[in-house]
């Protein structure tokens, strides 16, 4: 069937069949709410015998054991639980039910059923804080239901029936080039999509102006970093910006200088040479142009002209909300969407859209580069494993220095 067919039919199926939901968690309960009025929704089925019972789904409706012989010629399964698809779709193929006919997704049937055109995001933050904040655009939900997927690697994805068939339904698909090399994450190949699909990529461009003193590429590692806390999760020093350690600091804790030393150091306005921070400026704009070349919605214009008026990114991995606007105007202008209201949707917007902690910039950083936004007094949100914690720059190296001692404690007793 053709693309259109297989929408056709599924909205058939939806409109005129009794629903029944396989799975009774959040994924059915978000599907029902949504739906229970515009569906006629029987009950749930599912393989797990604690969740069965009379009412059992939010106190509505039955929950039942999956069976083959209990379904009636007029009953249609919608799938909840796209981490569980793959498992139901081949128990229920082996009933000699086929996807679209007999079921579907529950994330599928929602973007199908919406009559609207299908747009699919796939890739990792950025691609999906693009998503989060354009299905707040009117103008965009107006014209496209849309769906969000985890880039993975290969081995996996070749394995995810869901996006397979996502796949094969989009009329938009949205991803970026860049952070599918960094993440080593596969490509999903334009001769995959439909014919008609149209393809859009966002360069979500990785922020190295603000933080020399952190190596940013995914795939370094050497002595001076520190990792033990992703796993020893008991522990209360949990922060995403560790991952990437501040060289700096970790040098000197194995250097044996105290956290005092360690703080006055990194406070002095002088600590990179002017000579360091010229050439690190300058490799840091040259490196927002490379990911550019061949993508349709550019940001690094934008960051030029604006990363001293205002703090851009969080961290070197999640921009602020004035990013992921630009690159929404950016889009809809690509994709011939008005933007009229985007301007006011952004001041709405939370700072951040997802909290990934901010990273502190240096003193001799801030003061070189003319940040308008950094003083003596500045604040950061160090996501600390208590939660968001309010720091200066000297309490945050403080919290780091102290994070790396335990760190080597931990790392000596393995």
């Amino acid at each position: 069937m053709t693309k259109e067919e297989i929408k056709a039919l599924v909205r058939e199926k939806l409109s005129a069949k009794r629903i029944i939901l396989f799975g009774a968690g959040v994924v059915a309960e978000e599907f029902y709410k949504e739906h229970k009025d515009k569906l006629n929704i029987s009950h749930c089925v599912s393989n797990l015998e604690k969740e069965w019972g009379e009412a059992a789904f939010l106190g509505e409706l039955d929950v039942r054991r999956y069976c083959k012989e209990d379904l009636q010629e007029n009953d249609y399964i919608v799938v909840c639980g796209p981490k569980v698809f793959g498992g139901i779709e081949l128990q229920l193929a082996k009933d000699g039910l086929e996807m679209y006919a007999d079921f579907v997704e529950s994330g599928i049937a929602k973007v199908i059923f919406s009559g609207k055109k299908i747009a699919f995001f796939y890739g990792r933050c950025g691609i999906r804080d693009l998503r989060l904040s354009l299905i707040t655009v009117p103008a965009f939900v107006e014209e496209y239901a849309s769906i969000y997927k985890m880039a993975k690697s290969e081995d996996v994805l070749v394995k995810d029936r869901r996006t397979n068939y996502l796949v094969n339904l989009c009329d938009l698909y949205v991803y970026a080039p860049m952070m599918h090399e960094r993440t080593k994450s596969l490509f999903i190949k334009p001769e995959d999509l439909p014919a008609d699909c149209r393809i859009i990529s966002v360069s979500s461009l990785v922020m190295p102006i603000y933080w020399p003193q952190i190596e940013t590429r995914v795939d370094v590692y050497n002595e001076y970093y520190m990792h033990p806390y992703m796993i020893k999760k008991d522990l209360n020093f949990s922060h995403t910006h560790y991952l990437r350690a501040d060289l700096n600091i970790n040098k000197m804790v194995l250097e044996g200088k105290t956290t005092g030393q360690i703080v006055e150091a990194l406070s002095s306005a002088d600590y990179y040479s002017t000579q360091f921070l010229h050439r690190s400026l300058r490799v840091a704009l040259r490196m927002l142009d490379v990911p550019e070349m061949d993508v349709d919605v550019k940001i690094a214009d934008y960051i030029r002209e604006n990363y001293t008026k205002v703090k851009l990114h969080q961290n070197f991995l999640h921009p602020n909300k004035s990013v992921i606007w630009e690159y929404v105007r950016r889009f809809l202008k690509v994709i011939n969407v008005s933007v009229e209201e985007v301007d006011r949707l952004e001041s709405e917007a939370p700072l951040h859209i997802h909290q990934g902690g901010d990273v502190p910039i240096y003193p001799c950083v801030a003061k070189y580069l003319g940040l308008e936004f950094v003083d003596e007094n500045t604040k950061y949100e160090i996501l600390t494993g208590n939660g968001v914690v309010q720091m200066d720059f000297r309490e945050s190296i403080e919290h780091f220095a102290e994070y790396t001692r335990k760190a080597m404690t931990i790392m000596q007793m393995w």
